[in-house]
Formats: C-alpha cells, sequence, structure tokens
C-alpha cells in the first residue's frame, strides 16, 4: 500500500505524524508531499525535505492521507484530491481535512466524521464518533483520533490478522481498540 501525505502551513502535527507512523510500522509505503520544500506547523515547527507535489506522480499511489489544522488546502492539494476521488482511489483525513473532502462534493451521500463544529451541510450523513469508513473514504473525528484513523486503514485495507499483528508490535495490552474502530 502506498500513501501520499500532503502537508500544508498550519497542519496539525500529531496527527501527520501519528498517521504517518502508525502507517509506516503497518508496513505501508509513506510519501510526504508539499507545494513548497519547507512547511511551517500549527505550532510553529519547520518540516523540510518534503516532495514537491508537482513532481509526483499520483496515480502511483493507493491512498491519500490528509492532516488537519487550520490550514487552506492549496491549488495543488485540491487537484490531488480530486485526482483521487476521480481515479476510485482511497481518501483518508483527519479533523479537518474531511471538510475539504465534502466542499469538493466527495462527501455527498458517504458516512463521514469531522472536527464537529467544522460540520457543513456536505450532503453526507455526519456520524458522531471517533472514526469513518465509507466509499473508499477514511475520516476522523480529531487529534484524539490520530491513531485510531491508520488503525482503522489497516484493519480495513490490509485485514484483522495485519491489524493484530500491528497492535502486538506497538505494545497494545489486547485487541479490544478494534471493537472502537470498526
Amino acid at each position: 500500500m502506498k500513501v501520499l501525505t500532503i502537508l500544508n502551513d498550519g497542519f496539525e502535527e500529531l496527527e501527520a505524524i501519528g498517521t504517518i507512523d502508525v502507517l509506516l510500522r503497518a508496513g505501508y509505503e509513506v510519501v510526504v508531499g508539499a507545494d513548497k520544500d519547507t512547511i511551517i506547523s500549527k505550532h510553529n515547527l519547520a518540516y523540510s525535505n518534503l516532495k514537491l507535489l508537482n513532481k509526483i506522480n499520483y496515480s502511483l499511489f493507493d491512498l491519500l492521507f490528509l492532516p488537519g489544522g487550520g490550514y487552506i488546502p492549496s491549488k495543488e492539494t485540491n487537484n490531488a484530491i480530486n485526482f483521487f476521488a476521480k481515479n476510485n482511489k482511497y481518501l483518508a483525513a483527519i479533523c479537518s481535512g474531511p471538510t475539504y473532502f465534502g466542499k469538493l462534493g466527495y462527501l455527498k451521500g458517504v458516512n463521514y466524521v469531522c472536527f464537529p463544529s467544522l460540520n457543513s451541510d456536505f450532503g453526507g450523513n455526519f456520524i458522531d464518533t471517533y472514526v469513518v469508513y465509507d466509499k473508499k473514504i477514511f475520516t476522523a473525528r480529531s487529534v484524539a483520533s490520530n491513531t485510531l484513523l491508520p488503525l482503522k486503514i489497516v484493519l480495513e485495507l490490509s485485514g484483522e490478522k495485519h491489524l493484530k499483528a500491528l497492535l502486538k508490535q506497538m505494545e497494545y495490552l489486547d485487541d479490544s481498540i478494534i471493537n472502537i474502530i470498526k
């Protein structure tokens, strides 16, 4: 599974890094891209040496992941979302990230979750929970979901056996978390 993560200035660090870390532990290949070489996070930390989006071939990826944060997606981020959606690829986002899918019309008829105060009439069904998967779109509520989102991705795309091995590697005491993300 090959994942493209896109960072924009103002992204939420824990949502991005937590998700990336869990997906890497699961054996997924993760590439981090941006519109420019250095991005400044919500807490004013600089992240550099990123892959430039205009040099990335989106067709090589299976899933697009957007962390939340107080940013406005760039034109190129919106182009990536459109490419993934129109090519029947997986989308994933957390906190404010799902609203960008909604604003582009991709939450119509879809069960989803986002940060509650950011929910709008996206034409889908807001589910008041931590993480939702519907119609190739993974959405998560907030920073409190930063490990639940990637665990849900692993469950749905790689299966429960793979997820249980990941949970063991991550030192979960048992696999009861599976009931939370199902």
